[in-house]
């Protein structure tokens, strides 16, 4: 399980939707309204789609929180569940019953809006919403790829490695998300579960 890797990407995954007209902006402009987006979405549910760099393809569902609260469970092509109550965050793979269990301390906060931070931003229209392009040779992902709609709610996030490694997530959003229990934010490991404690930490 690339543990490192994914929990990287779901410290970084949700946002949301208030419709602005579709015109030119900036590079710069085009992450503050996507930032101001997502720290303004309160709760999310739909479904999810996680493309691994070999081209292996996961669908679930999730559900969201603010503050930094997550839910995905994927069911295809087996098991996998991750779980974020902001503070820590389980990563289950049913396939080899590993936990990955990582403290989330002040330096992952912010979620993708922290994560983008550093890069250089290019925005152009296109799938009827914006196409936002981040570079910053020197980064875990060396470039960054978000399809936002025309209200700068993420639709699709393309993540690319100096090495060419490719990771590629989909979301496609309730309309109606209803109630959610914060309940849904803890995670027990099976007791016969292997936990791996912290990978972040581990070099």
């Amino acid at each position: 399980m690339k543990s490192k890797t994914l929990i990287l990407i779901l410290i970084m995954l949700v946002s949301t939707s208030s419709i602005t007209p579709l015109s030119a902006v900036s590079g710069d402009e085009a992450v503050a309204r996507f930032r101001a987006k997502m720290n303004s979405t309160q709760k999310l549910a739909g479904n999810i789609s996680w493309t691994t760099a070999n081209g292996t393809m996961f669908t679930g569902t999730f559900r969201y929180m603010r503050p930094g609260k997550i839910h995905v469970r994927f069911s295809s092509p087996f098991n996998r569940t991750i779980v974020s109550n902001g503070k820590r965050l389980w990563i289950h793979d049913s396939a080899s019953n590993i936990c990955a269990i990582q403290e989330l301390g002040s330096n992952h906060s912010g979620g993708i809006a922290g994560m983008i931070r550093g890069y250089n931003a290019t925005a152009s229209p296109g799938d009827g919403g914006y196409i936002i392009r981040l570079s910053a040779p020197n980064r875990t992902f060396s470039e960054i790829v978000l399809n936002v709609d025309n209200s700068f709610m993420l639709k699709r996030a393309l993540l690319r490695r100096a090495n060419g490694d490719t990771m590629v997530f989909t979301l496609n959003p309730s309309e109606s998300v209803g109630s959610i229990s914060a309940g849904t934010f803890d995670f027990i490991p099976p007791s016969n579960a292997q936990v791996i404690m912290n990978p972040l930490d581990i070099r």
